[in-house]
């Protein structure tokens, strides 16, 4: 496969760094990958290594304040400078190959990203992808405390207020001892911000999701702890579509993608794909 990376300025002038992996031969189908909180693009190598080898060509954004981007670091006001960047890199790749089919593939965060622009921007996708989406957030959490949490991310967006254990990202130690060190990561608490913005979005996708008339993969580990299982569910069973196919993986932490498994779950994935995307 061919490596470029590249950037442009996205939302309020912020320089959005991205990466675009082209297969060897002419491309079948355009994919772009949107990734979690607090990680960056790069952590997706070894899933970009297996769709380019299907013939895909895939655009790999860093979100804003996250890895190699600019902006404050994980600073988030509204999701909507999240799905602009999206809706620009969108307009970037689809220019560079028009005609072809559009997979947009999102974990985590990336999948709460992705959701929320799919249901604003079917028309622009062929299929939608959500691993370990961050659909619900609040679970156990009092409602009191929900609506705090809220007001403070609406006027005080950078207070750190949730510690997220990266223990609970795979069972792989090689995965979890790369993550702790890796320098592009934000090894930091999670801030009021982007929590308000992932609680508003928990709160409004359930009753959108009929609206959702795409082609859907939902990939969630049965054994996640910091994205509920139960929104994979909600995503499902609420969704319009008649093409939706729920996998959950029993015993699976959080990144299926960097699981023992993940050879797997890539498999499964690719599989698909092929019959909706592929040559």
């Amino acid at each position: 496969m061919q490596h470029t990376d590249s950037s442009f300025t996205g939302t309020h002038g912020t320089r959005i760094v991205y990466d675009r992996w082209s297969p060897d031969g002419d491309p079948t189908a355009v994919v772009l990958l949107a990734h979690g909180f607090g990680e960056h693009a790069r952590r997706y190598d070894h899933v970009v290594e297996k769709l380019t080898g299907e013939g895909f060509v895939v655009y790999t954004p860093d979100h804003r304040g996250h890895g190699r981007s600019g902006g404050k670091r994980v600073h988030l006001r509204e999701l909507s400078e999240f799905t602009d960047d999206i809706d620009t890199l969108m307009d970037i790749a689809q220019s560079e190959n028009p005609d072809l089919p559009t997979v947009l593939i999102g974990h985590s965060m990336g999948g709460a990203i992705s959701l929320a622009y799919a249901l604003d921007h079917q028309d622009r996708l062929s299929a939608l992808v959500l691993s370990g989406t961050a659909v619900v957030v609040s679970s156990g959490t009092p409602k009191v405390v929900v609506e705090l949490g809220k007001l403070i991310g609406r006027y005080l967006p950078d207070v750190p207020v949730q510690k997220l254990d990266s223990k609970s990202v795979s069972r792989d130690p090689s995965v979890v001892a790369a993550y702790d060190h890796d320098p592009l990561v934000h090894h930091g608490l999670v801030p009021a911000g982007i929590a308000r913005v992932l609680v508003l979005n928990e709160e409004s996708v359930p009753n959108r999701l009929p609206g959702l008339m795409l082609p859907v993969l939902i990939l969630h580990g049965s054994d996640d702890a910091l994205a509920d299982p139960s929104g994979a569910r909600i995503i499902a069973d609420r969704a319009g579509s008649d093409d939706v196919t729920l996998k959950l993986y029993d015993g699976l932490f959080h990144e299926v993608f960097n699981e023992p498994e993940k050879d797997q779950v890539l498999d499964d994935l690719v599989a698909w794909l092929r019959p909706r995307v592929g040559s």
